[in-house]
């Protein structure tokens, strides 16, 4: 039997964990950015796109892992034990896209490629790690992301900041930080892992992979833009800018992780009160952070490097993006969760067609090409016109949120057909507030002071926004009755 998994613990818990991980990350952030120049920058994230794709047929065992396992199927070993092995496969891909990356893109150091190769096995072990935890204890991906972040910063201090090691360090800091992850994962798996290696379960996994390729791939697209950015630019300084203002903007996505419990439950069989339940509390905290990342984008940036500060106008567009990728996230775990088809041994490919399993897939994907080909036009358009780095990235902000909400859209009409899931009851208390936050910080905003150093602009960053977060709070929750009672209910789940 699966674990009893809380909606509320779950949430406040790998929330919270997101949301520490939201100041050790920043500092990182500013670690990398003060390290490394715009081009290497860029090719760091390039590198991160090249892992991604080598590590691709993780994705395969990691979905039906965790599917197995919310249903009471406890073949964590099996599945840790044949993504490690899959790995080898994730290096020879990784060392060809390397080759072909390295030709195309000519800031690529094909020496700096190839030593970042130790991010895949580490990759494939942890994609298998988070899927064990996420069928049986969510609530762990939580504590694992602590473990995560604290081996981060203990490497990437004296390498980047004392050794100043560059880039190459901030490989090695990764590779700790992911490894940590996976080992605090298991560490906690709880019985997930407690069958035996099962061969046979492994090869039904790779045997009906076409499923998990179809709704993986659309995560590949997503991060592909950066890749191919790079392709159409000829270079990674472009790159380097919006990855700067695309890591502070992601922030505003940490919502999602109140979801933590819903696609586990709702793979139990859960109603459809916990998908609305969730989508309410994703808005309620989403809908702040998305506001108040756009409008302390200037000093935020200020805090990475000027050099990114034609990225002010892209942060505060991407932001709102970042909000309706947690949109449609809990749309698609909704779907997802909810979809039986995969139970039925006997179900034939006409019966996963008009699943909602494909129907997710087919609108990502479709997401995923019309993005990817609007980035690229984008870019060689801005290039051929001579159009501003600022003007690009701008651009590049709104093809990915006009993309989303368009597919959104799409998404929501098919979920009003999945069940009773009611708009969120206190949408307007959560915009109300965040207008008010919006008010506070930007006039705060203008008694920071830049030419003080680092630590100091980041204490009077976090004071102001701390004021904001307050303003916020006392709004919302003076007038929102059932939010007061949720976070109580979690408060009390988590440390009773």
């Amino acid at each position: 039997m699966g674990s009893q998994i809380s909606l509320r613990r779950t949430g406040l818990v790998v929330f919270a964990a997101r949301i520490a991980s939201v100041f050790t990350g920043l500092v990182f952030l500013v670690m990398m950015t003060r390290s490394l120049s715009a081009g290497e920058f860029g090719l760091y994230e390039v590198i991160t796109d090249i892992v991604a794709f080598a590590a691709y047929p993780a994705g395969l065992v990691a979905f039906w892992a965790t599917r197995d396992i919310a249903r009471g199927k406890m073949f964590g070993r099996t599945a840790l034990v044949l993504n490690v092995a899959l790995s080898a496969v994730g290096v020879a891909l990784y060392l060809a896209l390397s080759y072909v990356s390295a030709a195309r893109i000519p800031t690529a150091g094909f020496t700096t490629l190839i030593f970042a190769v130790v991010l895949v096995p580490v990759a494939y072990f942890n994609q298998a790690a988070n899927s064990v935890v996420a069928g049986h204890r969510p609530v762990v991906l939580g504590y694992a992301v602590i473990f995560s972040e604290v081996a981060k910063l203990a490497v990437a201090y004296p390498l980047l900041i004392v050794f100043k090691v560059g880039i190459d360090g901030v490989i090695l800091s990764v590779m700790v930080a992911n490894l940590a992850q996976s080992i605090a994962s298991v560490a906690l798996a709880g019985a997930a892992p407690s069958s035996p290696i099962n061969l046979e379960e492994g090869r039904k996994w790779l045997v009906h992979s076409w499923l998990p390729i179809l709704t993986t791939v659309p995560i590949y697209l997503g991060l592909a833009d950066t890749y191919i950015a790079s392709v159409a630019a000829g270079g990674t300084v472009l790159v380097g800018h919006y990855q700067a203002a695309f890591s502070v903007a992601a922030l505003a996505g940490y919502s999602l992780y109140l979801a933590s419990a819903m696609y586990p439950l709702l793979l139990k069989g859960g109603s459809d009160e916990v998908a609305t339940m969730t989508l309410d509390l994703a808005l309620a905290f989403g809908i702040p952070m998305a506001v108040g990342a756009a409008v302390l984008a200037t000093p935020v940036l200020h805090l990475l490097s000027v050099e990114y500060l034609d990225a002010h106008v892209a942060l505060g567009i991407l932001a709102i993006a970042a909000l309706c990728v947690t949109v449609s996230a809990v749309f698609d775990n909704i779907l997802l969760g909810k979809d039986r088809v995969d139970v039925d041994e006997s179900a034939k490919f006409s019966d996963y067609l008009k699943s909602s399993i494909l129907f997710v897939a087919k609108v990502n994907i479709a997401l995923g090409v019309v993005y990817l080909v609007s980035v690229y036009l984008i870019i060689v358009y801005g290039l051929a016109t001579g159009l501003s780095a600022a003007l690009t990235l701008d651009y590049w902000g709104l093809a990915q949120l006009g993309c989303l909400v368009f597919f959104i859209s799409i998404k929501a009409r098919r979920v009003r057909k999945s069940g009773k899931l009611a708009p969120p009851r206190s949408v307007g208390y959560y915009i109300a507030g965040s207008g008010i936050m919006a008010a506070v910080l930007y006039l705060l905003q203008g008694s920071i002071s830049y030419g003080r150093g680092t630590f100091f602009l980041a204490f009077e960053l976090v004071a102001v926004s701390a004021v904001g977060v307050a303003a916020y709070a006392a709004f919302v929750l003076a007038l929102d009755k059932p939010l007061r009672d949720f976070l109580l209910r979690a408060l009390r789940e988590t440390f009773a």
